[in-house]
């Protein structure tokens, strides 16, 4: 039980955390700002923060320790900066998500019952993949090595150089600093904690996907969540990201399929429609870069997704000023795409050790 009530509280400060980071881009004073939209994109713009403080340090060969040396004042400064300047509206926000569930707790009740047993689900699924392994692996790797990346999770061999696939995807290394930050073991921060974050996550888009299509209709939005969850436990093939959000819902391909591209897709909604929300493109960036750092999947399905989103969006409002916003949306992907291949070629090597 004990062990049970720590990980909840692992959970719940992970919120806080994206919540301090995206409040700092969503929120402007005197306007109306969405609560679950500032956790999502504070999930984003924590691993793209990140990102620039883990490579510089991997790249030299420097221990993770120094990593999180490095990143636990950054993060803790970030977080109390935004107490500072966001408190206030998060008193007003959560009394304001209070009042709904006390006016509607049927409602809340019901979302409750959708949500939670998807948790139980993905925290207590047993999964056997290579896939599945490496992830948890190379995080217990580089916790007792105390080293990023440098050592096979799989037979303990030291590389000679940096794999690229996983080098730019710093995600399991912030999993690697938390565990050795707290102590807490890599399977259960990898396979519990995280996969319970990112269940929670994709839900509460949902839900903001569900309130815009039913703007005034509660029953619709937990018709729509329930479904949701009929169609993910009941649609895991090879071909659906399904499969990655039910079975392997920690490793970074499950988020950028359902977490990233539907991130993007409510935001192509709120352009859609018109609203006249703030820095709406700079969420859409962040989200896209977000996920570069996240998995390397996102260097080819976040480009595609944005073409076939935004490019329409384009022609059907007639404004061609989108088109340099989406181009530098795509930018991170791209990047990372033509590094890769530059990887591959041979064209350069990322040794992990000084020469």
């Amino acid at each position: 039980m004990l062990q049970v009530l720590g990980e909840i509280g692992c959970v719940v400060a992970n919120f806080i955390i994206y919540l301090a980071f995206g409040t700092l881009i969503t929120r402007r004073k005197n306007q109306d700002w969405p609560l679950g939209l500032s956790i999502l994109i504070g999930f984003f713009l924590y691993y793209s923060l990140f990102f620039f403080c883990c490579v510089p340090i991997m790249a030299r060969f420097r221990p993770l320790s120094m990593l999180t040396g490095l990143w636990v004042p950054i993060a803790g400064m970030i977080v109390l900066v935004s107490c500072v300047l966001n408190g206030k509206a998060w008193y007003e926000k959560l009394k304001q998500t209070a009042a709904q569930i006390k006016a509607h707790p049927t409602i809340f009740v019901l979302l409750l019952l959708i949500v939670i047993p998807q948790v139980i689900i993905v925290t207590r699924a047993y999964n056997f993949t290579l896939d599945a392994a490496y992830y948890v692996a190379n995080v217990a790797t580089s916790v007792e090595t105390n080293m990023m990346n440098v050592y096979d999770p799989f037979t303990g061999a030291w590389q000679d150089h940096y794999e690229m696939r996983y080098f730019f995807a710093t995600y399991s290394m912030n999993d690697a600093v938390i565990c050795q930050l707290t102590g807490i073991p890599a399977l259960i921060q990898t396979k519990t904690i995280m996969a319970a974050v990112i269940i929670l996550l994709t839900n509460l888009l949902y839900y903001l996907i569900a309130k815009m299509l039913f703007p005034q209709n509660d029953k619709a939005v937990v018709l729509m969540l329930g479904l949701m969850f009929l169609i993910n436990l009941t649609f895991i093939t090879i071909y659906t990201s399904s499969l990655f959000l039910m079975t392997r819902t920690y490793e970074g391909k499950a988020i950028v399929g359902n977490l990233s591209l539907l991130a993007v897709f409510y935001l192509y909604m709120l352009l859609l429609k018109e609203e006249r929300m703030p820095r709406i493109w700079l969420m859409i960036f962040l989200i896209c870069f977000g996920s570069m750092t996240i998995s390397s999947s996102a260097n080819m399905l976040l480009p595609a997704g944005l073409s076939i989103l935004f490019v329409p969006l384009a022609l059907i409002k007639k404004d061609f000023k989108i088109l340099p916003r989406y181009v530098a949306c795509m930018l991170p992907g791209l990047v990372m795409a033509v590094t890769y291949v530059a990887y591959v070629k041979g064209y350069f090597v990322l040794y992990t050790y000084p020469r």
